[in-house]
């Protein structure tokens, strides 16, 4: 990452070059561009400025004050509040030069990191059906060989991970999702118990969290993180069986019906529901593929 060095004028094209990285690592950020510049300004229009989550900058748009604000503006942009202008007025509060400046705020990538815990079947559709959707995945599994034919696809990470070492390889964000689909059930408990614990430890719950699997066997899985100790709260968040019902068979399917409700979820749409309040098109019963 190219972090701005104060004293030095930055260049546009170490901007560009950052942005080119920041997308093929499918790493977020918040882009601000001068649009609009009156009478004295520091930056002209075209300037640009990359600010990263962890606070560091590259480019700048003037320093000083102007800078602070449009980095404050840039935290709500990254928070999922969408593009906005930042008026900017030089001779007020945010500098001395007498001009005014409007900023464009937007996101540098528009998507949302999807988790997905097992490179089966399942696994493997989901990343092939969902690259064409607002996510960028990251594929987990404890078999590296299973790995190796999604290592370098544009959008997807390859994490060869067991669900101890999930710690230091993933965060949460508040608009991610999350999916397991491992081998069996106790591995899926072992993986869920794990996610479970990365939430506590951030502070932060992921917007969509789902288990595949049949009714009876997702039941089981609950029961075992229950005893456990894993709160019923959190339990009663996870969607299991995941999916809307669309009548799915193939890994295709079930992946596009998964990927369904998990962008309605991140996206904050409310479901259709019956006159009972159940959920329509939630499926009741899952067989796992």
């Amino acid at each position: 990452m190219t972090t701005r060095d104060p004293w030095q004028t930055p260049r546009e094209g170490e901007v560009l070059l950052e942005l080119a990285r920041m997308v093929d690592e499918q790493r977020p950020g918040v882009l601000a561009t001068v649009i609009r510049a009156e009478r004295s300004t520091p930056r002209q229009p075209g300037s640009k400025m990359i600010i990263h989550p962890d606070g560091t900058l590259t480019g700048s748009i003037g320093g000083g004050a102007t800078e602070a604000h449009v980095i404050a503006c840039a935290a709500e942009v990254a928070a999922g509040a969408g593009c906005r202008v930042v008026g900017i007025d030089l001779d007020g509060g945010h500098g001395v030069c007498g001009g005014r400046m409007e900023i464009f705020l937007e996101p540098v990538l528009r998507t949302s990191v999807f988790v997905v815990i097992g490179g089966g079947h399942v696994g493997r559709a989901m990343v092939e059906v969902g690259r064409t959707l607002p996510f960028h995945f990251v594929l987990v599994d404890d078999r590296r060989e299973i790995l190796e034919g999604v290592r370098g696809t544009p959008g997807v990470r390859a994490l060869h991970c067991a669900p101890a070492e999930l710690a230091g390889h993933l965060a949460v964000a508040s608009d991610a999702a999350a999916l397991v689909a491992s081998r069996g059930h106790a591995q899926d408990a072992d993986y869920l118990e794990a996610l479970f614990a990365l939430e506590a430890a951030a502070g932060v719950r992921f917007a969509f969290f789902g288990l595949l699997g049949s009714r009876a066997k997702t039941a089981l899985t609950k029961q075992e993180l229950q005893r456990r100790g894993v709160a019923a709260a959190d339990l009663d968040r996870l969607r299991a069986p995941v999916g809307l019902d669309l009548g799915d068979e193939t890994p295709a399917e079930i992946a596009l019906s998964v990927l369904a409700e998990a962008l309605a979820v991140v996206r904050g749409r409310e479901p259709l529901r019956d006159a009972d309040g159940r959920e329509l098109g939630v499926r009741l019963r899952r067989r796992r593929t």
